[in-house]
This record gives structure tokens, sequence and C-alpha cells, in this order.
């Protein structure tokens, strides 16, 4: 049995064939390796896609709507996240992971470049 949870309360969760319609920025596929630091565990896994806001990831174990971590990907900084939702499957979960990096205006918080700050970066 296939149970989600999610932070959305039921009656604002949008029927998922209406999600394409509502998102900023595209979602692009990744299968990357993505090790999930809370403050006192570890989870790794596989990116399936990501976007400006967030991925999503498969992991074997399962972590809580809500939980705040930090996300690392191959050659890429360090990002501070949000897990949004799970998706309990029979063999782990998916989960849905929300950037709090995000620039002004983005489908929630997060970039999709390699997570270096905005201060390290010069201005000219």
């Amino acid at each position: 049995m296939i149970r989600r949870r999610t932070l959305t309360p039921p009656s604002l969760q949008i029927p998922p064939e209406l999600l394409a319609n509502r998102r900023r920025s595209p979602r692009r596929e990744l299968s990357e390796r993505v090790r999930l630091e809370t403050g006192d565990r570890a989870v790794s896994g596989w990116t399936l896609n990501m976007s400006v806001g967030g991925l999503r990831v498969v992991i074997e174990n399962s972590l809580d709507p809500g939980t705040e971590l930090t996300v690392w990907l191959d050659g890429r900084s360090p990002r501070p996240g949000r897990i949004m939702w799970v998706q309990d499957e029979p063999d782990g979960s998916i989960v849905g992971v929300c950037f709090l990096d995000a620039p002004e205006g983005a489908e929630g918080p997060g970039r999709l470049d390699d997570g270096a700050s905005r201060s390290s970066r010069s201005s000219s």
C-alpha cells in the first residue's frame, strides 16, 4: 500500500494533473546520488528530478514532512531544505524537498545553480 504524507492541508491540495500548469520553473530529470542530513541522522538516496524550488528523491528510509535538513548533491555546495511531502513505498520512500535558500519570486525556495551563496559572487 502506498501512503502519502504532506504538509499541505487536504483542502488546499492540488490535483496532480494541474501541477504542471502551476509550476513557475521546469523540472529536469536528474539521477544523482544525494545525502540528506538532519541534526542526528544522514539518509542517502537518488534524485529523480530537480527544479529551482527543490527536488524529488528516492530514499530507503523515511523522513517526516517538516523535517529541516541539509541537502548534499555530488559536486555542489550543501543546500538547506525541508521535507514537504513523503510517499511511503513498499521498499522505501519518495520525498519532496523544498530548498530554503530561494531567490525572490521563485517557485518555493531554491535555485538550480551550484548552490554558491549570492554573497560569494562578485557584483559589477
